[in-house]
């Protein structure tokens, strides 16, 4: 075995020439799971050589012979006539580099790097809300899958959707934004995913946008330029929105009481012309508009109405009467705008003039009309609203079984009636109250039963319900109250106590400290009044009485007193100068006990209420005076502050663009200040520092762009572009440069011990990925490993950096010898792929002589 790795050793070493070699890949990129067969072009006899995966040995041949290495995977064949490389169910980690080395007769190197791809998977997609307002929403849909590498895309209906005006493509086209969506963006839309190998879409996800109201018309049947005296004259109205939008009608701009998109004028007079306004709105949008209609008539003649005879009850007959003025050919009801025909529960007389219901029920609810016509008009009467009348049904009552004297007790009552019920309220056989609530300070002879009544004064039903409060008898208690009055600066005020029981003293406490006349406070004869002639804030605070007997004592809550007073100082604060298209706020304040309620005025004209005065969506014409006038409903005071806003245009957005979106280093890299709206200065900042030009940094003469030439890790930071007008300043989201280079300078570093341990360190951005090898068998995949110690001879031990990004990759070897006194002594570093084949060849010698 020694003569045959010697024999090689010289093959190697004393091969002729070079000669050209290519590989060709069946495939590439590949699927993850499927195969893929690596070929070698017409290159002759290859007596020996050697297939690698990175730095690891696959195969290698010769004389005749074939030894597979140690990180050969599963799957992976070679052909030792055609000198192809198999692979059979790929996975992710079949990817890199395969290097075929021709040693004799000829000397050559092929290399090719092979792709494993994930196809794509997981694909899913959600739409942040799909109800939106035209001209106002802003839709988002985001899109997520799986697999290596994606590029995503949108398709509204058959479209491919391209970022541009209103649509943004961010996050690599993962998410798409729509701003300010139109009627034409309902989609359907759906996300499709694509790598090399594969490609998915989505479910389609259509939107629900709101619009309108637009085109609106407003018609009239018969159209003419006049109308006959007694015509029929039917307006309707039509708008384009989503959704349907309601109605509402103007006369000679007056609102009339009338909705829906038709109004009806019946047997109309002269003095009924003038211009009639249709008022679109849609309820969702907010929107509204409103057209305008003139209608004129000459020397009406006829009426007609609808009266009830009496009040419709449920279960009882009922009548409506149609009253024509004017000769009369027909009569026709309507019920809810439809046509009423005789059947069990309703039939007409004289002439259909009269609409006689047997017995009213719920179900006859509705708009009743009738409709007269003659040989020259045809009229129908207004809404009359027929509601029947029923109840009180299923009277209920909710309230205590059981309460405390001298606390109060409430009780509810309600029933089902139209009209509303009456409620009476009665302590056993004595009436107590009215209405559906009764609230009650019990005393000692409040126990009973409690009854409610509710009755119906249309009906002339009434239904009961009871319920029995049983009374519990605590000690009496004090209070402290004011009654109705209001505590006013300058005021006077008085205090009342109140207790239970037999009260022999009344003592009064201000803050817990007991409380004795002194000017301007006084007492009545027993105490149980304390009278402030002035008002002052020193009166401000916690007033209590205390109530006593020769057997018991209670003090009674505190009454908070707090003088009210003001408003005085009333000051406004806020910019006095802003962008267009910005929002400013105004804040008011005063001293003022309570707290002043606020009005705002725009150069004298009211424009809001409260604290806080919010102007949106500024215009040049928002420019003005802003007036602030605090108001106390207490004392009846006021005070006002004024202040003058300068509106100017605004800076919409700034953002800064980076060419190429990659760093590397040694390359020049432009950065782009992008912005929307008139600014009058522009600069740059560094780390927020002021960026300024030097031998590798230029600026164009506007400022908008900044070239760094030759990148360096020193270049690292963040960049903001700064674009000022007379209002502010507006910074860009910071650019944050980390420029990508190495690895470099990979070195190996040795910690004695026992076992010892392996560090390995290299220069990189981003860090560098290492992985351990020794005798062609990887060991470790960190920067530091641990020399276990049955490897008593020691080794040669390889560390490999890489950079992700620059695919660059290092190696530095280290020789380590457990035996060596002197660890630094056994220090030998180099890089060689000969002599780690060399290495894998000699471990079947050493397996022999060991």
């Amino acid at each position: 075995m020694g003569h045959k790795v010697l024999a090689i050793f010289f093959t190697l070493i004393c091969a002729p020439g070079l000669y050209a070699v290519f590989l060709v890949p069946s495939k590439n990129p590949v699927a993850v799971g499927t195969n893929v067969t690596i070929s070698v072009n017409d290159t002759g006899t290859i007596t020996v050589g050697l297939w690698l995966f990175g730095p690891s040995t696959l195969f290698m041949w010769y004389q005749g012979n074939m030894i597979q290495g140690t990180s050969l995977q599963n799957g992976t064949e070679f052909n030792n006539s055609t000198y192809q490389l198999t692979l059979s169910s790929v996975t992710l980690r079949n990817s890199g580099l395969y290097v075929l080395e021709a040693f004799t007769p000829i000397k050559a190197r092929a290399e090719m790097t092979l792709d494993v791809q994930e196809p794509v998977s997981n694909v899913t997609s959600f739409v942040n809300m799909t109800n939106l307002v035209e001209f106002n929403d802003t839709v988002t849909f985001t899109c997520n899958a799986s697999g290596t590498p994606l590029w995503f895309s949108w398709q509204n209906r058959s479209s491919i959707v391209t970022a541009g005006g209103r649509v943004e493509l961010r996050n690599g086209g993962r998410e798409l934004f729509i701003n300010g969506v139109m009627r034409y963006d309902e989609g359907p839309f759906k996300c499709l995913v694509e790598n090399n190998i594969s490609k998915v879409e989505t479910n389609q996800t259509n939107l629900n946008i709101s619009y309108g109201p637009s085109n609106l018309t407003v018609t009239a049947l018969p159209e003419k330029e006049a109308y006959i005296s007694g015509s029929d004259i039917f307006l309707s109205c039509s708008a384009d929105s989503k959704p349907t939008a309601s109605f509402y009608w103007m006369y000679n701009g007056i609102h009339l009481n009338v909705s829906g998109s038709s109004y009806n004028l019946r047997n109309t007079t002269q003095n009924i012309s003038g211009q009639y306004a249709c008022v679109a709105k849609n309820a969702v949008t907010l929107r509204s508009v409103a057209v305008i209609k003139n209608i004129k008539v000459v020397d009406p003649i006829l009426s007609v109405t609808v009266n009830p005879a009496g009040s419709p009850v449920e279960g009882n007959a009922f009548n409506l009467s149609c009253n024509v003025v004017g000769p009369v050919d027909s009569i026709h009801w309507m019920k809810n705008g439809t046509y009423l025909g005789a059947n069990d529960m309703i039939t007409f007389f004289n002439n259909n003039s009269t609409l006689s219901f047997y017995r009213l029920g719920l179900s006859d609810d509705g708009l009743y009309q009738c409709a007269a016509s003659n040989a020259v008009s045809n009229i129908t009467s207004k809404a009359y609203n027929l509601m029947v009348n029923y109840g009180p049904w299923n009277t209920t009552m909710s309230g205590p079984i059981v309460g405390v004297v001298g606390q109060n007790v409430t009780f509810s009552c309600s029933a089902d009636s139209h009209p509303p019920s009456r409620y009476s309220w009665f302590l056993n056989v004595t009436k107590v109250g009215e209405g559906p609530v009764l609230t009650r300070a019990l005393s000692p002879d409040s126990g009973g039963r409690y009854t409610c009544m509710a009755s119906n004064e249309i009906t002339g039903s009434s239904s009961n319900v009871s319920l029995e409060l049983t009374l519990i008898y605590p000690v009496s208690h004090v209070i402290v109250n004011a009654g109705n009055q209001q505590p006013v600066f300058n005021q006077p005020f008085t205090l009342t106590c109140t207790a239970s029981g037999d009260v022999e003293h009344i003592q009064w406490m201000k803050n817990s400290m007991f409380l004795y006349p002194y000017n301007g406070i006084t007492f009545s004869n027993n105490n149980s009044t304390l009278s402030f002639q002035s008002l002052n804030l020193n009166d401000d605070g916690n007033y209590q009485c205390e109530a006593s007997n020769s057997v018991s004592h209670m003090t009674s809550p505190a009454y908070d007193l707090m003088v009210t007073y003001g408003p005085w100082n009333t000051e406004v604060a806020g910019p006095r100068m802003a962008e267009m298209g910005s929002n400013v706020t105004f804040r008011c304040s005063a001293v003022s006990r309570p707290h002043s309620q606020y009005s705002w005025f725009y150069n004298n004209l009211k424009v809001g209420d409260g604290p806080v005065f919010v102007k949106a969506a500024l215009s040049l014409t928002s420019s003005g005076q802003y007036t602030c006038m605090a108001f106390n409903n207490i004392t009846g005071g006021s005070s006002s502050a004024s202040l003058e806003l300068t509106v100017i245009e605004a800076i919409v957005k700034v953002d800064v663009t980076a060419d190429p979106p990659f760093p590397l280093a040694s390359q020049s890299l432009r950065l782009t200040c992008n912005v929307t709206g008139a600014y009058n200065r522009l600069h740059w900042l560094q780390n927020n520092q002021n960026f300024q030009p030097s031998d590798r940094v230029t600026f164009s003469a506007d400022n908008t762009t900044v070239t760094i030439k030759a990148l360096q890790p020193a270049d690292n930071g963040r960049y903001q572009c700064v674009a000022s007008n007379s209002v502010r300043q507006h910074f860009s989201q910071p650019y944050n440069l980390a420029v990508i280079f190495g690895p470099h300078s990979v070195q190996i570093t040795v910690t004695n011990g026992i076992p010892p341990v392996l560090t390995c360190l290299a220069e990189s951005q981003p860090p560098a990925v290492y992985h351990w090898i020794l005798e062609n068998n990887t060991v470790g995949n960190v920067s530091s490993i641990v020399l276990p110690i049955k490897s008593i001879f020691g080794g040669n031990y390889t560390c490999v950096a890489k950079n992700p990004w620059t695919n660059i990759t290092l190696q530095a070897s280290q020789v380590v010898n457990f035996f060596t006194p002197d660890p630094d002594a056994a220090v030998s570093v180099q890089a060689s792929v000969m002599l780690t084949a060399l290495l894998i060849l000699l471990i079947p010698v050493l397996d022999e002589w060991l």
